[in-house]
């Protein structure tokens, strides 16, 4: 297979391909790794470049590629059940990530400095929740359970270029920064994502956090909030998994 871009994103038994310059979707059955059909994005110009998946309403948010330096396209919103374009997410663009439990869409639009939440019913409904300026140019995110409120979650936003992460509460709209990280790696030492400094977190039942920077990792401490520890002599640790909850 030639020219993928090779994200797969899972849902049940179905998955989706984003091929690199090609204004569609390939959706394929997991269990047999067939091609089932192809969602044509071409009437709305959009080469998807990541995509997000909620159980409420069943929409797929698709994240489309710029067609010039500069640019944000709108997000898409498709269908889940009739794989169906439904139409553009309002004027919402950049990456999109989901809370595990459905509720909560964050996109970052890096062109911009912007991180927009928006909050969705259990009816499916999309309500605008806040938005958040950085100038810290948001690598990655991750979603960690809050430990002061049920049923809520807490952002981390890695940054791309500098020594910060970013922390909000989605419930509140509270911002503050994790300071002195050390640098990430440079954008084009990473040339398999634009995801430069991962961050991941350690479960559903987990509090800490990983994130690399070019020559350590860093434990985050997501009940604290804060830095837990370093592990130094760890060099282009971009990969991160948990094995386990920690």
């Amino acid at each position: 297979m030639t020219n993928v871009q090779g994200q797969l994103k899972l849902h049940a038994m179905f998955g989706f391909i984003l091929h690199k310059d090609e204004a569609a979707l390939q959706k394929i059955d997991l269990e047999t790794m067939s091609y089932i059909k192809t969602i044509n994005l071409k009437a709305y110009s959009c080469v998807p470049q990541s995509l997000a998946y909620t159980h409420l309403g069943g929409y797929y948010f698709v994240g489309c590629k710029p067609v010039s330096p500069g640019e944000s396209p709108p997000q898409l919103l498709v269908d889940g059940v009739t794989d169906s374009v439904i139409g553009f997410n309002n004027d919402v663009s950049g990456t999109p990530y989901v809370s595990p439990d459905g509720h909560y869409l964050v996109s970052v639009n890096d062109v911009k400095g912007l991180v927009r939440v928006q909050y969705i019913t259990i009816r499916g409904e999309i309500q605008e929740a806040f938005d958040i300026h950085t100038n810290l140019h948001i690598a990655d995110l991750a979603f960690q359970p809050s430990f002061t409120e049920a049923h809520q979650y807490n952002i981390y936003g890695s940054s791309s270029r500098q020594t910060d992460v970013l922390y909000a509460e989605l419930s509140s709209g509270k911002v503050k920064m994790i300071k002195s990280l050390k640098e990430p790696l440079k954008v084009e030492e990473w040339p398999w994502s634009r995801k430069n400094r991962r961050i991941q977190g350690s479960g559903l039942f987990g509090q800490y956090l990983m994130t690399p920077s070019k020559d350590s990792l860093f434990i985050l401490d997501g009940r604290l909030n804060k830095l837990n520890c370093e592990i130094t002599d760890v060099e282009r640790g971009n990969t991160v998994v948990w094995v386990g909850d920690a």
